[in-house]
């Protein structure tokens, strides 16, 4: 299925793709493309695989289905360091984000305590490490930081106001009265 070697004439270096100094061939690009597992890092190598064999960079980004900006950022990434460089990357433009507020103590002791259930809410964690700490966080902050560590606080299911526990236990065992 190597067709698109031949769309718009097969220019590997078409609108869009100057400055691009092809380490690989579309055949091998094709290869590593259709033996990538990963969806994030196949669709990268398709649309590589496409501008190779001649597609302009627009329509190349319309069938991998991504952006024309985005696939302008991996070929300029490609140009940087070859295919190599553009698979290292990760989604959201390989940022590596924030560094943690808290320290590497302080987040054992955050998990043991969310573990003991002393925080049924994302609120309540978010106060307890303000007051333990002081460090403040934004609601999505700690919900943020607590779906990371794998903690997700339990708030128990309602119970009625006139519910009563031993009548309730009762009826579980089978006893109607």
């Amino acid at each position: 299925m190597l067709e698109a070697e031949t769309v718009a004439g097969g220019r590997p270096d078409g609108p869009g793709t100057r400055g691009v100094s092809w380490e690989e061939s579309a055949k091998e690009l094709y290869e590593l493309y259709r033996g990538e597992r990963d969806t994030e890092r196949r669709k990268r190598v398709h649309a590589l695989w496409l501008v190779r064999s001649g597609r302009p960079p627009a329509a190349a980004a319309e069938l991998a289905g991504v952006g024309k900006r985005t696939l302008e950022r991996w070929l300029s990434w490609y140009r940087r360091g070859g295919v190599e460089e553009v698979l290292k990357r990760v989604p959201g433009h390989g940022a590596p984000g924030s560094t943690c507020r808290l320290g590497g103590e302080q987040l054992g002791e955050l998990v043991r305590r969310a573990g003991e259930g002393q925080f049924r809410t994302y609120v309540e964690a978010r106060d307890w490490v303000e007051g333990e700490w002081g460090v403040s966080y934004e609601y999505k902050g700690i919900y943020a930081l607590l779906r990371r560590l794998s903690v997700h606080p339990k708030v128990p299911r309602p119970a009625a106001e006139k519910a009563d526990p031993k009548a309730q236990e009762a009826w579980k065992k089978g006893d109607s009265q």
